[in-house]
This record gives C-alpha cells, structure tokens and sequence, in this order.
C-alpha cells in the first residue's frame, strides 16, 4: 500500500435561504464542519445525517451561500460549510454526486472537490489556506471530525501514521480554526483502551498524564513499538509477542489471536492520548474520542470473519447508526462540555451517550 491512496479530498458543502431571505441569513452566524474519511461508510455517512438532519426543507431553502438548520430540533441557525474528505478524486466526484441525492439536496454547487493528503504536511498546509479562504477572515469551524482510518492487514507503520501520527496532523492542523465551544471528535476503537489497559503500569500513567505530549511521551512510544515490529520476523508470532511484552505493550489475548487487532489497536491507543493532550491545551473546545462499535463498511470486510457477507450475516451497525454518537458529540448541548466531558471516550449504550477516561470502553462500564 502507497501513501498515495490516503490522498484525501474535501468538499465544501453549502446552502441557504432563497434571495428574499439572504439579508436574514447573512445575520445568522455559520455553522461550519470539517470531516475527514468522508467518501463512503461512515464519513460519508454522517455527512449525510448533518445534512438531512440539520437542513429545513430543502427545495425551499437552498442557495450557494448558507443552509438553515434545525438546532435542537427547534432553533434555527445557519450552517455554513461541510468540509467532507475522501481517499482520491474519482471517488470524490462520485460521493458528491451521491451524497446530493442520498440528502435531497439537488444543487452541485453546494460541494466543491478540495485535496488533502493527510499524510503530507504540505498537502494539509494548503488545505488550511484553501478552507481559511472559504471561511473568511472572521470565521471559524464549527467542529472538526478525524474519521480517516484503516484497519486489518496493513504492518504496524502504516497504522501509525494514519491512526496515530494522521490524527495529530489533522488536530494540529484544523483544531486552531475551531471557534470557542466548537467540537472536535476523533473516530477510534474499543481496541484503544484496551491496548491502554493491557499496557505496562508506567506507559499506562505516562499517556493520561498532564505531563504527556506528542514529542516527550507518544513518540517515543510510537517509534519503540515500531522498533518491535520491524526487527522482529511476521513468520515468528512468538518472537513479536515477546519483543512487546519486553517493551510493556503486550496486547493481551489478542497479541496471539488476532495480532492484527493488537497492532490496530495500538495506534488507535496513541491517536486517543493525543486526543486528550489537545484536549488540554484547548479548554475552550469540547474535544473527544469515540467507539462507534462495529459498523458495516470495508474496513470490517477486509477481516477474514466478515469478507464476503452481508450486513444481515453479521452484527454490524449500519454506517447511519454506527454515527450517532458522533452526530450527538457535535449537536446536542451538553455533549462534551466542560473539564468532566472534554478529553474522554464515548460510545452508545442503550440509546444513550456514555463516557469514560481513555483507559477504558465507555459501553462496558
């Protein structure tokens, strides 16, 4: 696998009242959203639910500048663009056709096709000047979501630097342009806290720590497991299994069941430390981490237990499902707020939005 297929792209999504309402829309402050992965499956999937969830009647209220949103389901405010991201531009072009009709929404004008390799920090400069041109000189995001992700079969390197190393690109990219009280949320996996959990005490303290950061603590930690990996032989389970145990990140059963699972979750363990850190270095945000669960898309295909089958022979979520806790994270009141909700990992439970420190899986507690 090449970097260049994590080429992302984003698309600018906008809409508004008609010309008789432009002067009362211009008022209404925008409402903007960058999401990354946003192609197909969930990305694409919660693009979508913003869109047909937090959009009055579409036929009535379309322009090229602003779309009126149901808050709450009873105030109305502006949303202003949607930054949706996906892998390479033919895929872009035929999300945005897609993603047109699956919202109701029949005005090409309101996506346009923006690059962004997540892996390259030139790329992600220019998307930053291309988005702050969109925005405008007094405007921020709303909220910044960091879904791009990959999952089985890839080596331990590549997991980093999507999963790790790609969110804190994205963070530390984006999360500058969110305005006070905005949302940052960043897609991981149950297989994070338990990584955390089967950790050594020492790391286990060093990554929820007030003293933890990118360069002083995850590095470091990232680069000793990538050292593990690639001296160690992928034809000699045991010996992988031991050069982790020797580093304190031993993965529990899964190092022997399903290593892939261990290495997957590893990275997702670092990408939530680094959520937590800008967490703290952003008290004015609501910055998260959450586990959607088990969502049918081609992440989940490529396992051997699920390639092939149908969302009836599992018991998958569909992607629609699969972001409503995302959709609550970025839209409901209360989500998130404040030094008890900032920096933690969320799930659903119940039908409801539970949440825990990064050490452990919200839904089990």
């Amino acid at each position: 696998m090449t970097y260049s297929t994590l080429l992302s792209l984003c698309f600018i999504l906008s809409a508004g009242f008609a010309s008789a309402l432009a002067a009362a829309a211009a008022a209404a402050p925008k409402r903007s959203y960058l999401v990354t992965g946003a192609n197909k499956g969930q990305g694409y999937a919660l693009c979508k639910r913003i869109l047909s969830e937090y959009g009055d009647t579409h036929v009535n209220l379309l322009t090229t500048l602003l779309i009126i949103t149901k808050q709450q389901q009873q105030q109305r405010t502006a949303l202003g663009p949607v930054y949706l991201c996906s892998r390479d531009v033919q895929r872009g072009r035929e999300a945005k056709a897609s993603l047109l009709t699956d919202s109701g929404c029949d005005n090409p004008d309101r996506i346009d096709v923006l690059q962004l390799d997540v892996t390259s920090d030139v790329s992600v400069q220019d998307a930053i000047k291309t988005i702050q041109l969109n925005l405008g000189p007094d405007e921020k995001l709303a909220g910044v979501v960091s879904n791009a992700g990959i999952l089985w079969g890839y080596p331990l390197p590549e997991l980093m630097e999507v999963c790790a190393v790609g969110v804190k690109r994205v963070l530390d990219a984006f999360v500058p342009l969110v305005e006070d009280d905005g949302r940052v949320v960043v897609v991981t996996s149950g297989l994070g806290p338990l990584m955390h959990s089967y950790a050594g005490d020492e790391h286990q303290t060093a990554l929820k720590s007030d003293d933890c950061t990118w360069d002083e603590t995850i590095a470091p930690l990232i680069k000793q497991c990538i050292e593990a990996y690639e001296t160690t032989s992928e034809r000699s389970l045991e010996e992988r299994i031991a050069a982790f145990n020797k580093i304190s990140f031993s993965g529990g059963p899964f190092a022997d069941s399903a290593p892939d699972f261990h290495m997957y979750g590893l990275s997702k363990m670092f990408g939530d430390a680094y959520m937590l850190r800008v967490a703290k270095n952003y008290p004015k945000l609501r910055v998260t981490s959450v586990d959607p669960g088990l969502v049918y898309t081609d992440l989940i295909l490529r396992m051997p237990k699920y390639a092939g089958k149908e969302i009836g022979d599992t018991t998958a979520q569909t992607p629609e499902e699969g972001v409503e806790a995302t959709m609550r994270l970025l839209f409901d009141a209360e989500a998130g707020k404040g030094e008890v909700g900032s920096g933690k990992l969320y799930a659903m439970k119940n039908g409801n939005l539970v949440f825990s420190d990064i050490d452990k899986m919200p839904q089990k507690q």
